[in-house]
């Protein structure tokens, strides 16, 4: 697998809740500070919140590796129990098996229980994960629980974590006394760009991984699009290209990688998936400024055979029929090279192809393209232009240009319309 190819000890974006890999972002480190707080506190109730896949679970699981030895904490996952059976449930994680008490019974093992712990020096904590699923009448039994007292001492301490939905049912009307009891409340948010980069390469470090520069800042920008810093959704698409790179024998993470898991995983930008959503607040753009039309028109052995217009913020080119331009040669790799448009500039990027690809017959990684440059790619060499002041390019139509190709049998097509440029919207990650 993927491990052995780029020198990784394990899977770096393994989406099991591994405290191991917790990223403290200023938001998850302000939240394990909350926790470590409520455990000396212990006369606490404590709630947290984040979107699915925010690393909540990560910060439990945290809590309950660091604290194993000197505390008592207990994770219940909130299934749609009912009081009664949410007493149950929390006495068999205290190795009680309370099937036919009474309500009373119950509450006075919990009591017992509990004085227990305190004898022993151990103070118990209660974490409830999912807590959104709480309905009304569980919820204050968890109250009720939090505010039992051995003589002045609170035996148990009370985490709530939950998604959005649970600040809602918290700051309903009839939920004050909820409200009065909570000592510390926050709610995590969602990574920006530069947090996006930082967490990747955490866990790549965690992994084993020594190249620093596998996810280069145009990639973290794009995962970033797709992902709206969440941690699960970033993982996904990280594995995912990773897995891509072992299969396609690239020693880097791309741009077009990126696209390419993306467009497999069937992911759309966040912003084009949540934007119906009120209470999602999308990722900061930078509106790009007008541009150019812009295309690469296509020569081999000095004929011009085909154009492309950049229509699209990744174009690949290859040997492979999957790519936007396929190239019919032998010294072309499957996937060769890229060409990236952004509001900053068109970009050439070699994809580690075993040939090369070459401007002005020296050899390049990544080029900032200015118009009327050419490079090549085996036989093929290619022309960047954009638009003259006349509002045409000064070569053939495209039609032109392709019956010719066809005429001179000379293999290469568009594999989309020629449209208009659009060029793509970066992301602020300053």
């Amino acid at each position: 697998m993927y491990t052995k190819y780029f020198g990784l000890k394990e899977f770096p974006f393994s989406l099991a809740s591994d405290p191991r890999f917790l990223y403290l972002s200023p938001d998850h480190a302000r939240v394990k500070a909350y926790i470590d707080y409520a455990i000396n506190v212990q006369d606490s109730f404590v709630v947290f919140t984040g979107e699915i896949g925010a690393g909540k679970t990560t910060l439990v699981n945290d809590a309950l590796v660091r604290n194993a030895n000197n505390h008592y904490l207990v994770r219940i996952q909130a299934t749609n129990l009912n009081a009664d059976e949410f007493l149950q449930v929390l006495l068999l994680e205290f190795g009680i098996k309370p099937y036919h008490y009474t309500k009373v019974q119950m509450l006075q093992t919990l009591k017992d229980f509990l004085l227990t712990q305190f004898r022993k020096g151990k103070k118990v904590f209660l974490i409830i994960d999912e807590a959104q699923k709480l309905d009304k009448k569980t919820l204050e039994s968890v109250r009720y629980l939090s505010d039992m007292e051995i003589g002045s001492f609170k035996p148990l301490g009370v985490i709530l974590v939950g998604q959005p939905e649970l600040n809602e049912l918290i700051d309903r009307a009839d939920m004050e006394h909820i409200r009065q009891r909570i000592r510390l409340r926050f709610h995590i948010k969602t990574l920006n760009g530069l947090e996006v980069g930082k967490y990747i390469r955490h866990r790549l470090t965690v992994a084993g991984m020594t190249k620093v520069d596998l996810f280069n800042d145009e990639c973290i920008a794009m995962i970033q699009q797709y992902s709206h810093g969440c941690l699960r959704l970033i993982n996904t698409l990280c594995d995912y290209s990773l897995m891509h790179c072992f299969v396609e024998k690239l020693e880097k993470v791309t741009p077009w990688v990126i696209q390419q898991a993306a467009n497999e995983l069937g992911w759309e930008p966040y912003e084009k998936q949540y934007a119906h959503k009120k209470d999602i607040t999308l990722f900061d753009t930078v509106k790009p400024a007008e541009s150019d039309l812009a295309k690469l028109t296509i020569k081999k052995h000095g004929q011009i055979i085909a154009e492309y217009e950049l229509s699209k913020e990744c174009v690949s080119i290859g040997r492979h029929e999957s790519n936007d331009i396929p190239l019919e040669d032998s010294k072309a790799s499957r996937y060769h090279a890229q060409v990236l448009c952004h509001a900053g500039g068109v970009y050439l990027h070699d994809l580690n192809s075993t040939n090369g690809t070459f401007l002005s017959n020296n050899k390049i990684t990544v080029h900032a393209l200015e118009n009327g440059e050419e490079f090549s790619i085996g036989d093929f060499n290619f022309a960047y232009l954009k638009k003259s002041d006349s509002n045409t390019f000064e070569t053939n139509s495209t039609q032109e240009l392709l019956e010719k190709g066809e005429k001179d049998n000379t293999r290469i097509r568009p594999r989309r319309p020629v449209v208009q440029l659009v060029h793509s919207r970066s992301l602020d990650i300053n």
